[in-house]
């Protein structure tokens, strides 16, 4: 019985990669714990997936990665016990690093722990949560929504579509592109909002005709809006 798990964890290639006819706009969903997801943009109709796992072959075999596509959602995901089973608590994971290659119309939800997400060149509405890690999503065009604990935000749309960002001690970094139409609402509890101390505070500001929601609510995390370089 040892030999052939021996044998089958020999035969599972690392990284691992995986490919998807998916459409223009497909569904594309990731779960990670400790490690990191890459998305890219593309203008092919393939969604490609790359998992590489940094750790001995029996934590490899207890964290598994899992990588399907059901109609048009493809969904790439660390297992923390067998796949099938549910509700399994992750202790301590091997390092897994997903890097994903999507058609540029794809919408995404990405959900971390302990993982930094790096979104370039998708235009798709874009649904983040995070637990420790630093949040990048730049060429967006469609609505955001980004969560996270202790981690980064930054955020740099081609087009400004309503956006939602919550955090708990992250700054937050947004990017406006020229002739940006958006009010942005700001709240937090001890931040600031473009270098200027907001606690307990909240504060609005628009930008062109203020088409656009851009919502931000922090404890301790600070606001900077700034124009694209």
């Amino acid at each position: 019985m040892h030999a052939l798990l021996l044998l089958a964890l020999a035969a599972t290639p690392n990284p691992q990669s995986f490919s998807f006819d998916a459409g223009a706009a497909p569904n594309v969903h990731v779960s990670d714990v400790n490690g990191s997801v890459t998305i890219e943009g593309s203008e092919t109709g393939k969604v490609t997936v790359e998992a590489r796992q940094e750790g001995s072959a029996e934590a490899l075999a207890d964290y598994p990665v899992e990588v399907k596509q059901e109609g048009d959602t493809v969904t790439a995901r660390l297992c923390c016990g067998p796949c099938a089973e549910k509700n399994r608590s992750c202790n301590h994971p091997p390092d897994t690093h997903f890097t994903l290659r999507v058609p540029r119309g794809a919408r995404l939800e990405l959900s971390v722990v302990n993982a930094a997400v790096r979104v370039r060149g998708v235009s798709g509405r874009q649904e983040v949560s995070s637990v420790n890690g630093a949040v990048e999503l730049s060429g967006s065009t469609q609505a955001l929504k980004v969560s996270t604990v202790n981690g980064s935000v930054r955020l740099a749309p081609q087009e400004v579509a309503d956006t939602d960002v919550s955090t708990v001690a992250g700054d937050v970094k947004l990017q406006l592109p020229d002739h940006a139409s958006a009010k942005v609402d700001y709240s937090t509890v001890g931040g600031s909002f473009n270098g200027k101390s907001k606690a307990l505070g909240s504060v609005s500001r628009q930008y062109g005709a203020g088409a656009h929601d851009i919502d931000v609510s922090t404890v301790s995390g600070a606001l900077d809006v700034e124009p694209r370089s």
